[in-house]
């Protein structure tokens, strides 16, 4: 029987080979991970499957595929990355490196078979005890550079390094887990949530293919793997940050030399905030580098570590940017699409010894909500904005389409004039004037239709495939602030039926119905910003608005939360509640 907390998980007892699955582990946006018995050997281990979720999905033989055939090049090209992976990471034997023993390819996906593990992960550690003391936080950095120089050293990058990913063994010994091949090889479309991990990747993750990311990359996501065990919260994420510095004005990020201050050393802290600089070319350029730092070494030139880093990345991992052919017009792309983003919020758990942070008061919570709730109504503004512009300039192109296509009158033909009539015309006899009709019985006036009437009238057009005529009842009823009409306009618009298909004037009519309280036009909101249609794929505003649809009994809107949730962090889901909460107040005060 499948295990109801992970609906596309493989049944317990399912067997693969000579593996009997017992449990799930956990599941991420990439793959399912099992605790599973070696028969053969009489051993546990762990299973990892690749299953994507954004591009595949499960059938009920089991097997696994791509979602639509448009995305199966993208699941085979991650499938194809998944395999290599396991074998680059096959080839380490490293006691802080996770242990991969085997991969063969089953039920039209592939299984990575690695080492069992007791423990936990860091992740968990850090929730329980909010932060670190110096001398644990030492103990599991040390060994972790260790075993990433080995993979360093063989041109092999994580990409993903955060708490989650680091284990931590019954004996106190760290691991090194879920190196981000496969999840590189996705990255070839608009979705941001699901590649990078908010907080614990740098700027260059979220717009490059693979040319400026190295050693570098890695180390920015241990330091601020670090920075969460010192400050109790992990750093802005590097979207918000660049609002900042691409902006001209100041760094937003409270350095781990201020937050972490009388606590710990003031070489740690230094490296750390070394490490967290913006601009790759400012960060150590390789492990050997910034662990001189964090034991009080004198580092290596950074132009030369930059060339060694950079000479031992593979030229087969340098491939195009995501958005534009060049890092510069790359980050102007990026920096394009930042009102879009909003910034995910950091959890800001109370500290539970003297090494973590003090919790913020109620006050510095409402007001990121508040922030947050003046973000997304900016951004809804603009949305707004530009439909208007988008409807005036539609009007302007019929106008001069009409003008066209009519016909031009002939010029008139010269003639002579008329002759004076002989006698007078006759003059036509007076008809007599038409009795009024009685004061008391008025001539009745036809009552103008109610909005309803004008839906229906729609919908009758709309069901003959006058789809033209329906949108031309349809928009002064949206301009009046009928939701069902907006949710019909944004139908049309996203279809094309009638009107010039625009998923950006879909995403308008959306939402604006969906800030009145309409529960359709809220799932297709968060459809839209789970599928990046429209927009830039965002999971927490999908969760936004998935999580307010689903309060009226919505059925997909709840599998739709339920869905992205498990692509969020908890802190993330705990404030997107609370703004969907806040948008539900605010409609019913409309």
């Amino acid at each position: 029987m499948a295990d109801q907390a992970f609906p596309d998980a493989l049944p317990a007892q399912y067997r693969l080979h000579w593996y009997v699955l017992e449990r799930v582990l956990g599941q991420g946006g990439f793959g399912i991970t099992y605790l599973a018995r070696d028969t053969n050997l009489d051993q546990l281990v762990a299973i990892k499957e690749y299953l994507p979720v954004e591009v595949a999905t499960r059938r009920a033989d089991a097997t696994v595929c791509a979602r639509t055939g448009e995305q199966n090049e993208r699941f085979t090209g991650g499938l194809e990355k998944f395999i290599r992976e396991a074998r680059t990471l096959a080839r380490f034997d490293h006691p802080n490196i996770v242990r991969v023993h085997s991969v063969f390819e089953a039920n039209g996906t592939a299984y990575m078979v690695m080492r069992f593990e007791e423990g936990e992960t860091l992740a968990a550690l850090l929730e329980r005890r909010q932060a670190l003391p110096e001398p644990d936080l030492m103990r599991l950095l040390l060994p972790i550079l260790d075993g990433l120089e080995l993979v360093h050293n063989a041109g092999f990058i994580h990409r993903d390094i955060k708490p989650d990913n680091i284990h931590i063994r019954s004996d106190g010994s760290p691991v090194l887990l879920d190196f981000g091949s496969a999840r590189h090889a996705l990255g070839q479309s608009r979705t941001l949530t699901i590649l990078v991990a908010p907080g614990y990747a740098p700027f260059e993750q979220y717009y490059s293919g693979g040319e400026s990311q190295g050693p570098w990359t890695d180390i920015y996501g241990l330091a601020a793997t670090c920075y969460r065990a010192i400050v109790g919260r992990p750093p802005l994420d590097a979207i918000t940050r660049s609002k900042g510095i691409l902006g001209s004005t100041k760094e937003v990020l409270l350095p781990a030399a201020v937050a972490g201050s009388g606590r710990y050393s003031e070489r740690l802290l230094k490296a750390v905030d070394h490490a967290l600089s913006f601009a790759e070319s400012e960060r150590p350029q390789t492990v050997a580098a910034w662990r001189a730092e964090l034991l009080g070494k004198q580092p290596a030139a950074r132009s030369e570590e930059r060339r060694g880093a950079a000479a031992r990345v593979p030229k087969g991992s340098r491939t195009p940017l995501l958005w534009a052919a060049g890092g510069a017009g790359a980050a102007i792309a990026v920096a394009a699409l930042l009102r879009w983003i909003p910034a995910p919020l950091a959890p800001k758990a109370a500290p539970a010894d003297s090494a973590a942070a003090p919790a913020p008061d109620a006050k510095e919570e409402s007001q990121r909500l508040a922030l947050l709730e003046q973000k997304v109504a900016e951004d809804r503004k603009e949305l707004l904005e530009k439909l208007q512009q988008s409807e005036a300039a539609r009007k302007r192109l019929e106008e001069e389409r009409s003008a066209a296509k009519a016909p031009r009158k002939a010029p008139p033909v010269a003639s002579a004039p008329p002759r004076a009539p002989a006698s007078p015309p006759a003059v036509p006899p007076v008809e007599p004037a038409a009795k009024p009709a009685p004061a008391s019985a008025p001539a009745s006036v036809p009552a103008a239709p109610t909005d309803a009437e004008l839906l229906g009238r729609a919908d009758q057009e709309l069901a003959r495939g006058n789809d033209a005529k329906a949108v031309e009842t349809l928009r002064p009823l949206a301009a009046r602030g009928n939701t069902r009409a907006m949710m019909r306009l944004g139908d049309l618009y996203s279809t094309g039926r009638g009107i010039e298909r625009s998923d950006e004037l879909a995403l308008g009519m959306y939402s604006e119905a969906s800030e009145r309280g309409d529960s359709d036009a809220q799932l297709h909101l968060g459809d839209m910003y789970a599928k990046g249609q429209g927009v830039p794929q965002n999971n927490f505003l999908a969760y936004v608005w998935y999580s307010a649809a689903a309060r009226s009994g919505n059925a997909a809107a709840k599998a739709g939360q339920e869905r992205v949730a498990a692509l969020l962090q908890s802190v993330e889901i705990q404030q997107a509640t609370k703004l969907a909460d806040r948008f539900a107040r605010a409609a019913k005060d409309r």
